[in-house]
């Protein structure tokens, strides 16, 4: 496929949590050319926006489970290394050698705002049955709630499923005290219609307080899953979810989903709101959405750039480790936010802790 040697000609780095900041000190390279009018905008101030981290670590996971339940598939996740793995993956995409400092990068508050004050969402993807595990999640809250947080400020929500009925038996058995969830938009104020821009450019329904930008931090986690739209349905489909999605099935297809992609509503804010990407391939699938996983990368990867992430978790996970294939218009989610030159891709892999 177009690219995919380009990828490989990077220098992959494998990186502890210990020794993070000083292996990877000077790579640091921004963002090049211009800003959102032309398709680029750069999320974080401290990290390139095309830089993925990932980890691979069997010892995630303890066993498969008996079945695919959102319990079940839950139940054999070693939560204390995701929390460590995920520790160590801070510290490789903010490069400083401790996760205090790593998160302190990775987050970014409104300077007129105390962090107690912060309000976070937490977009999860609660279709079928291959769903975020609480543990990633819950690693997510706790870096939060390292620097002030408080637990009530933070949502967990699929706007077009029941992430209450799923996540919402963890909360103080998994995930702290004192978080909520939500039954689609219930407790994000209903929908309201926004705009999104080229190229499917119109106005469509959105999670309503997302769309108002009153959140000040959105966090996407999403499932590593197959679809008909680029071959893969991770971080840019999540928000299916946070806008309408019927549109993907009647024509606007890969062109909607680069669309809200590119949204004031998911790139608005300053800083920008969303400010972290994640895809749990701790068990994944070749196909889908529908079904269950039948593979096991025990993987994470995670970046501040949704397109990125994707793009390296298909090369890197679904094809190397999991043998998938997917058409030329994999590319296209990269083109269309100003990038063609995939040589700059920094894909850095993490050591297990």
């Amino acid at each position: 496929m177009k690219h995919t040697k380009s990828i490989s000609r990077r220098n992959f780095l494998a990186v502890t949590a210990a020794g993070a900041g000083g292996l990877l000190a000077g790579r640091f390279m921004p963002v090049r050319g211009d800003e959102i009018g032309a398709g680029k905008k750069q999320v974080n101030p401290g990290i390139d926006n095309l830089r993925v981290v990932c980890c691979i670590d069997p010892a995630m996971i303890r066993e498969d489970p008996r079945n695919w339940d959102f319990a079940s598939q839950n139940a054999p996740v070693n939560a204390e290394k995701v929390r460590a793995d995920m520790d160590a993956m801070a510290c490789g995409l903010a490069q400083k050698n401790t996760p205090a400092e790593a998160w302190a990068i990775i987050f970014q508050k409104p300077v007129a705002k105390q962090w107690s004050d912060v309000k976070v969402a937490i977009k999860v993807n609660a279709f079928a049955k291959n769903n975020p595990r609480v543990a990633v999640v819950d690693a997510v809250c706790r870096a939060l709630a390292g620097l002030g947080v408080q637990p009530s400020n933070i949502l967990v929500y699929d706007g077009s499923c029941n992430a209450k009925g799923m996540y919402g038996p963890f909360i103080a058995n998994g995930l702290p005290a004192g978080i909520t969830a939500s039954v689609k938009n219930d407790l994000l104020g209903g929908v309201v219609k926004t705009n999104v821009p080229a190229p499917y450019a119109g106005t469509f329904k959105c999670s309503g307080t997302i769309a108002k930008g009153e959140i000040d931090i959105l966090v996407n986690i999403a499932t590593n899953k197959g679809s008909a739209f680029a071959g893969m349905t991770m971080t840019m489909k999540n928000h299916a979810g946070t806008f309408e999605p019927m549109p993907i099935h009647f024509g606007g297809g890969l062109k909607y989903i680069i669309a809200f992609n590119k949204s004031e509503a998911i790139l608005g804010g300053t800083p920008v709101r969303q400010q972290l990407c994640i895809v749990d391939s701790l068990w994944a699938m070749t196909k889908g959405p529908f079904g269950v996983p039948n593979k096991r990368p025990c993987a994470l990867a995670m970046g501040t750039f949704s397109p990125a992430v994707d793009f390296v978790v298909a090369r890197r996970i679904r094809e190397t480790v999991m043998g998938c294939k997917h058409p030329e218009s994999l590319n296209s989610i990269m083109s269309a936010f100003g990038y063609s030159d995939f040589e700059h891709l920094d894909y850095v892999k993490v050591n297990p802790v």
